[in-house]
């Protein structure tokens, strides 16, 4: 189970790399929502109001995300997928506590260096 949800929250960090590979095609918007909102309450720490508010958060930018795989070009895919990603960061910490913010962007750095391990392993 673990497992599954960093490799949810992967696919929801790095949306124009995974779509241009297909990796994580078999998840739903809805689905990389819900696995990226149980990563962020059990690593953050997350009250029940924040839970909510972050599930919300999660579902509204997954299927932002879901739109990047419409545009045309690699470039273009993932400025478009920064840009997604920048503002939900935005969001996210006016909804967290200073160190929940800082954590998750501390796991996130962490993830992305895996991905890119394993990215450079195949």
């Amino acid at each position: 189970m673990k497992k599954i949800v960093i490799v949810g929250f992967i696919i929801c960090l790095f949306p124009a790399k995974i779509f241009s590979q297909n990796i994580g095609a078999q998840y739903s918007p809805e689905e990389r929502a819900q696995i990226q909102t149980e990563w962020m309450k059990e690593t953050l720490q997350l009250n029940a109001g924040q839970v909510s508010k972050v599930d919300s958060l999660n579902l509204e930018y997954a299927l932002k995300m879901e739109k990047v795989k419409s545009v045309q070009g690699r470039i273009s895919q993932l400025k478009e997928a920064r840009e997604i990603s920048e503002e939900k960061d935005g969001k996210l910490k006016q909804m967290m506590d200073e160190g929940q913010f800082e954590t998750y962007l501390k796991k996130r750095k962490e993830l992305r260096k895996k991905m890119n391990e394993i990215r450079k392993g195949q």
